[in-house]
């Protein structure tokens, strides 16, 4: 190239594709590379809800609330068929620490801040009535249920939406890239070597700006970068500490509502999600250390005993369902003293010789990080004028009537797929239909392999690595007790 690029993003969750998307729509010349797929970390493991934190206000946090109930408004026009409104049940049971006036306090302050934008407001209902909107709640003791409204989405689909208008912007995306060496450039500039993990090349940026937005691993993006920059210099200190949840996924379990629920065990809340045609049951919270070890992202048989029984609690004649998959995905929570389970979701952005590390932050607010990454990088790349920003429509998945063909050349030509388990897994609900995807693997390997040009061999692999991932979720499936 015959100049650098302002900047280059690494990390393709939902955080780097929102930081590339608004310097392409600033006619910057941003590159993003990611190690693995798009989403294929924190961005695709999430609790399906584009909020506001209800539970936050609790702690005081009007300001993060406030924030990320008006991006909510501007993602539900930008991302209509991805993001979908839904009315949440919060029951109250007697001897719980939640009264029901405090509930219905939380949520008209919830609808407030959402302001004109905001979607149905809430209501309270009565124990009779609460049990008529979803018949299978845990009856005894019901004193009330509040109902308000959040939107249900589809992670991974949003941030190839994300993605899609990143390029169509003029964003350069390179998946299953990983750096392998940095070095300073000429006039303040960085030299990125990354390496092509499934084909073995090489390529090199040279870049005004490094922009560090690999979520859960941004600690050791920093000190990758820390030792190939400043060679001898300490390692820096953690910014994160970050989180595991764990999820599972039923067949639907209510009428169409979200649950918000207490667990009784530890006091946490919990949530229901419908999710197309199932439910979404989850959080846990377990601390990770910060950088996280390799099998950190895996759910424990303990986790998903937990989830079950406080399902099992909450709405008792779901207490024989199965779970159909099980997920984990690592929150990028800032560090701080306070309980891994009341930490903040507000996010930092630092600078460290030229390299900008983007930490914390939740989903929903991916579009206000992206602004003040870039305002905290407007000297370093000579751009001071105010930044544009859009919530015009993002790219629509493919829809209609397809065939499996259909949807793998639509994901190969526009959204960035590389592997079957990125179709499977991220640009549809493949893997959780009956065989969780086995049979369409099989005709992906073909579809994908005349595309990308695959020996026999490389369709062969394909196809073991993801029976392999299945085997071994439905084998911790298979140890929890049918009593849980």
């Amino acid at each position: 190239m015959s100049e650098p690029l302002d900047l280059l993003v690494l990390g393709g969750g939902i955080t780097g594709l929102g930081i590339a998307r608004l310097a392409a729509l600033n006619h910057l010349r941003v590159v993003l590379i990611e190690r693995g797929d798009l989403a294929s970390g924190t961005s695709s493991v999430s609790s399906h809800m584009l909020h506001g934190g209800l539970r936050y206000l609790e702690h005081g946090r009007l300001h993060l609330v406030r924030e990320a109930l008006i991006e909510r408004a501007a993602l539900s026009r930008m991302a209509p068929a991805l993001a979908r409104p839904r009315r949440f049940v919060v029951p109250l049971y007697r001897g719980g620490r939640l009264a029901p006036w405090k509930l219905r306090l939380g949520l008209r302050l919830y609808d407030f801040l959402a302001g004109a934008r905001g979607l149905a407001p809430y209501a309270m209902a009565r124990p009779r009535e609460a049990l008529e909107l979803e018949p299978a709640l845990a009856a005894q003791g019901l004193q009330a249920a509040g109902v308000y409204s959040d939107l249900v989405m589809d992670d991974a689909r949003l941030a190839i939406a994300v993605a899609r208008d990143a390029e169509a912007h003029g964003a350069r995306i390179h998946t299953y890239f990983e750096p392998v060496a940095a070095h300073p450039g000429d006039g303040g500039s960085f030299s990125v070597t990354a390496r092509d993990t499934l084909d073995g090349t090489e390529h090199v940026f040279e870049c005004r700006a490094i922009v560090n937005a690999t979520g859960p691993w941004c600690d050791a993006t920093r000190r990758f970068l820390s030792a190939a920059l400043a060679p001898g210099s300490l390692p820096p200190a953690p910014l994160l500490r970050p989180s595991r949840g764990t999820h599972l996924i039923y067949p639907a379990l209510t009428n169409g509502h979200g649950l918000l629920l207490t667990a009784r065990a530890d006091g946490r809340v919990f949530f229901v999600v419908p999710f197309g045609d199932y439910s979404l049951v989850g959080t846990t919270e377990i601390e990770i250390p910060s950088p996280p070890a390799a099998d950190s992202f895996r759910p424990t048989l303990e986790e998903v005993r937990y989830l079950r029984a406080e399902l099992a609690r909450a709405m008792p004649g779901c207490a024989a369902s199965r779970p159909l998959a099980v997920l984990a995905g690592l929150r990028p929570l800032l560090a701080s003293d306070e309980a891994v389970g009341h930490a903040s979701r507000e996010h930092r952005v630092i600078e460290e010789r030229g390299v900008f590390t983007i930490a914390g932050g939740k989903y929903t607010t991916f579009r206000a990080m992206a602004r003040e990454t870039l305002e905290r990088m407007a000297n370093r790349i000579g751009r001071r004028v105010a930044l544009h920003d859009s919530d015009q429509p993002l790219p629509l998945p493919i829809v209609g009537p397809v065939t499996l063909e259909e949807i793998a050349a639509h994901a190969v030509e526009h959204e960035f797929a590389r592997r079957i388990e990125d179709v499977l897994r991220r640009r549809t609900l493949l893997w959780l239909a009956p065989d969780r995807g086995r049979v369409p693997a099989r005709m992906l390997s073909e579809f994908m392999g005349r595309r990308l040009g695959w020996s026999d061999q490389r369709m062969r692999d394909e196809v073991a690595n993801w029976d392999a991932s299945r085997y071994d979720e439905d084998a911790l499936l298979a140890r929890v007790p049918e009593e849980a």
